[in-house]
């Protein structure tokens, strides 16, 4: 949870090392990767503008920015830097035309206007100013957009884009042109466009822009190219309705998806392929790996062509499925959904106004939960009470661990108290409610973020909660706070998501952009009731005996909750950057208290689902599942 500063990869450190040690000449090897790293980059911007189903993945846009960016970074200066910064550009032109994001827009527009200052002789330089005019016109600016044509035809008279720019004058012209006063617009917008020029005159005429080269035939990777990325492991877990696939690779690379039909006569089951393209297959990869469970038979890798890696799911049957990227290290996550199995608790109370639905695992898509502040718990009966099933299995979280400590402060380490906490909620659940709890970890091991919402689908259980310490620049703030998945609501929601995902704030607007799509798959109502619950139950037991900041409910983007398939929150338990609230958090009669309303949370929730009123003790429920020891997390 600990803040983790930018950097930049460390190929490209090493990249800019070669360039400072000397020339071209003196460095061949470091400038070969340059030009090598260049012209992957340019031929993966063609093969993704050309691909549908590849540009539809945000990701795959930022991706190639970044390697086009670690290039100019490198040496803003270089033989390459123009190239790099032009085609920087492109690539966010190309995400706002796909994505509509003002951002995306923003930085194309800044890039291009860059590239113009900084290499204006460039042959490329008419081909930015187009740029821009295309930009404003398709964003509704055409009066804008007639100043950057108009601004190519001077600057650029002789360009090849000159053509093209004084077509589009001629037809923005029309559409400008006020009723009774045919130049006033133009004169105007000629007028700025003077003024916007340098007192030292026009810049010399530019050299025609080449046309674009077509890919190259594809040729086998060689084994040390350090162009393609390694994919270095494929891990799976799976119940006979649910299966996650994670496929790691050593940085960033675009990919596309396919679902292929069943072919009764080569005998070929119904196969999800992922298509990674810049990637190679690592030694340690098999080619095969058995899942036969139910839903997946088996996945299997292999070297598509000389820089794609295909990996290929063998389907027994399958619903829908959702893929989704984490970063550091990159990941992608394949999530295929099957059919649930019909769910029965002897327990559940069922009244009359139950309605027929079979009662399938939360599977109703019914509502969803409006970006916004979560001031409220959702009213009414839940899904869950609706369809008389109850809570017999809990999986309790404790954030972070082994190699990631998350917040350190002081000498004090949050996967410590993540830790302790985690274990005294286990105790009481099992304890007082009767309630089968899991951890995700019971030792201090390194566990990725997907990992342990796949390890709570996988045992099938009926509520997630994770839990973490908070941590802020400002000492002064403190105080409880209890999340759900949904669209991030504020800013601060964006700040502690992306600590929490160990990522950049960017990122998770990059993320919100996958959650729209996988909302559908979470169980966001139910998961807002939980979280309500939790809440009040830890802010009124931990007031009984202090004064504690009551920061809400709300809601954010994290990727330990992606995925889930039973309702799942994740509780800020305290900051550690707080004077006061750390020395409480390091006093084990105070992580007893945050334990205790934890566990009187999520019992108060189970009784809820039963139809109980009173959540002023400690609700009595009939043992459901004999307790089992905590599991260790890594399976």
């Amino acid at each position: 949870m600990k803040p983790r500063p930018s950097h930049i990869p460390a190929l490209a450190l090493l990249l800019a090392l070669a360039w400072l040690l000397g020339p071209w000449a003196a460095a061949p090897a470091g400038a070969q990767s340059d030009q090598a790293l260049y012209e992957r980059a340019r031929k993966d911007y063609q093969w993704l503008t050309s691909n549908p189903r590849g540009k539809v993945v945000y990701q795959n846009w930022q991706s190639l920015y970044d390697r086009f960016a670690s290039i100019y970074t490198a040496d803003p200066h270089g033989e390459l830097a123009s190239q790099c910064l032009w085609w920087m550009g492109r690539v966010r032109a190309g995400a706002w035309e796909q994505f509509q994001r003002q951002s995306d827009f923003m930085e194309a527009v800044d890039l291009f206007r860059r590239f113009i200052n900084h290499f204006p002789r460039s042959r490329l330089a008419d081909d930015a100013q187009f740029n821009l005019g295309r930009l404003y016109e398709q964003a509704g600016d055409k009066q804008q957009a007639y100043l950057e044509y108009l601004r190519l035809t001077v600057n650029h008279p002789k360009g090849d884009m000159a053509p093209q720019a004084k077509a589009r004058l001629d037809a923005l012209e029309k559409e400008l042109r006020p009723a009774g006063d045919g130049k006033s617009i133009v004169e105007q917008a000629q007028k700025a466009s003077r003024a916007a020029q340098e007192p030292a005159g026009l810049a010399p005429p530019a050299e025609p822009a080449p046309a674009l080269a077509p890919p190259e035939p594809e040729r086998p990777a060689e084994p040390s190219d350090p162009t393609l990325a390694s994919l270095g492991e494929v891990r799976h877990w799976s119940t006979p309705s649910y299966t996650r696939v994670v496929l790691s690779l050593d940085r960033p690379v675009p990919y596309s998806t396919n679902l292929l039909p069943a072919d009764k006569d080569a005998e070929k089951p119904r196969r999800l392929y992922v298509d990674l393209r810049g990637a190679r297959l690592s030694g340690k990869i098999k080619d095969t790996l058995p899942i036969d469970d139910g839903l997946l038979s088996a996945a299997r890798a292999g070297q598509f062509s000389g820089d794609t890696v295909r990996v290929v799911l063998d389907m027994k049957s399958l619903l829908s499925y959702k893929i989704f990227t984490l970063d550091n290290p990159f990941r992608v996550v394949v999530d295929c959904f099957g059919k649930d199995q019909p769910v029965t608790v002897k327990t559940a109370r069922r009244d009359k106004a139950e309605p027929k639905t079979p009662a399938t695992r939360y599977t109703s898509r019914a509502h969803k939960v409006p970006r916004g502040r979560a001031e409220a718990e959702p009213q009414g009966l839940g899904l869950a009470a609706q369809l008389g099933l109850g809570v017999r299995r809990v999986v309790i979280d404790p954030g972070h661990g082994g190699k990631d400590p998350g917040t350190v402060w002081r000498g004090i380490k949050e996967k410590d108290l993540t830790l302790d906490v985690a274990k005294r909620v286990a105790e009481k659940l099992r304890r007082q409610g009767g309630l089968e709890v899991l951890l995700t970890r019971s030792q201090d091991v390194t566990l990725p973020l997907e990992d342990r919402t796949a390890f709570a689908n996988t045992k099938e259980a009926d509520l997630f909660v994770s839990i973490h310490v908070n941590a802020a620049p400002s000492p002064k703030l403190s105080g409880l706070e209890t999340y759900f998945l949904n669209l991030a609501a504020d800013e601060e929601s964006m700040r502690v998501a992306a600590r929490e995902n160990a990522t950049s704030q960017r990122s998770i607007s990059d993320l919100q952009v996958i959650l729209k799509d996988l909302m559908l798959n979470s169980k966001i109502n139910e998961s807002n009731r939980l979280a309500h619950v939790i809440h009040r139950e830890l802010l009124g037991g931990v007031r009984k005996h202090h004064e504690v900041d009551d920061l809400k409910v709300k809601q954010a983007p994290f990727y330990v909750l992606i995925g889930a398939r039973m309702p799942a929150v994740l509780s800020e338990i305290g900051f550690l950057t707080n004077p006061q609230e750390h020395q409480r958090l390091t006093n084990p009669a105070y992580r007893e208290l945050l334990a205790e309303g934890i566990a009187r949370g999520v019992n108060a929730y189970a009784q809820q689902l039963r139809g109980g009123a009173d959540l002023g003790g400690p609700p009595q429920v009939a043992a459901q599942a004999s307790p089992r020891a905590a599991d260790g997390g890594r399976r």
